[in-house]
């Protein structure tokens, strides 16, 4: 693959959105990042720093760095990589651009129709993180890949072209990738965790040795979590992947025992308190969405409600 085959542009700077596009850049592809601010200058004066969290090893990419998006600012894909309460701002902008795959990388508990409402939903395509760590100053600290593909689907499932352009794409950059006829799906069980866990680490204030020491709010999980699964069914949902519903039938102390040995260890820290301390917003956006599910559903979900009252 050429590096003229395809023309990216990422929107945001933060640690996924600098994990994927030097990807994309050392992989030979024009690939641009869409930044603002202070974080625009930085980039364009320093490049983008990356620090592995469990090795320290630093790396410098050079990338071509924007402020700003207009109509006729044409892209083969639009990868949309920003905390789910950001995006409401930047869906007028995409609805004047005339870029015709634009992918939502992200937490999302209320699924597509809300972006549909401003743009042509054949443009929209639906994709997960594939990063996790935080940003100190000009410096991201992430571990920048996982151990199994990142799914990416259309909204209603079919297999496409484009689709199949875009894991192509991103597997030549090293970014693992795999289609899905179940991204809605997907997107709506991965966020119904996030929100419960995210919910219960902002309790401790991102303490997760302390977290992982109280054994009933680890029970809440475990019960909360079996909740918003049932929610989803209710609401017409499939658990996605297969492997999540396993907390139906998995005893709660092999839960609960797994739980506390990610909470103890340095991924936990990374992939979990890392995000959460930089992100208490989206944590309560999602919340907020659960809530509304939780709502529309009717259904008698006690854990669901003691973690979202929480503080």
């Amino acid at each position: 693959m050429n590096a003229d085959d395809v023309k990216i542009l990422v929107i945001g700077a933060g640690v996924n959105g600098s994990a994927v596009v030097t990807k994309l850049v050392h992989a030979g592809l024009s690939a641009t990042v869409l930044a603002r601010g202070k974080r625009c200058e930085e980039i364009r004066d320093e490049g983008i720093i990356i620090e592995d969290p469990f090795n320290h090893k630093r790396t410098v990419t050079r990338v071509p760095v924007i402020d700003s998006l207009g109509p006729d600012d044409i892209y083969d894909f639009i990868l949309v990589i920003v905390r789910k309460n950001q995006i409401a701002d930047l869906l007028p902008v995409l609805a004047h651009n005339k870029s015709q795959n634009i992918v939502f990388m992200g937490n999302n508990l209320s699924g597509p129709d809300e972006f549909a409402k401003i743009l042509d939903k054949k443009r929209i395509m639906l994709g997960t993180v594939v990063a996790g760590g935080k940003r100190d100053g000009e410096v991201i600290r992430a571990m920048t890949s996982t151990p199994l593909s990142s799914p990416f689907g259309e909204v209603d499932g079919s297999i496409t072209p484009r689709l199949k352009r875009l894991v192509k794409i991103l597997n030549h950059a090293g970014i693992k990738a795999a289609a899905s006829k179940n991204m809605i799906d997907f997107q709506m069980t991965h966020a119904a965790g996030v929100a419960i866990v995210g919910k219960l680490t902002m309790k401790y204030h991102c303490d997760l040795h302390a977290f992982a020491r109280c054994t009933e709010d680890l029970k809440l999980i475990v019960a909360a979590r079996r909740e918003a699964h049932q929610v989803l069914h209710s609401l017409g949902h499939k658990i996605v992947p297969l492997a999540e519903d396993a907390i139906r039938f998995l005893p709660g102390f092999l839960y609960i025992a797994s739980m506390r040995a990610l909470l103890n260890s340095k991924l936990g820290e990374v992939g979990l308190a890392y995000h959460v301390s930089q992100a208490p917003d989206e944590m309560q956006q999602l919340a907020d969405e659960l809530r509304d599910l939780v709502d529309r559903s009717g259904l008698p979900v006690p854990a669901i409600r003691k973690v979202l009252e929480m503080n």
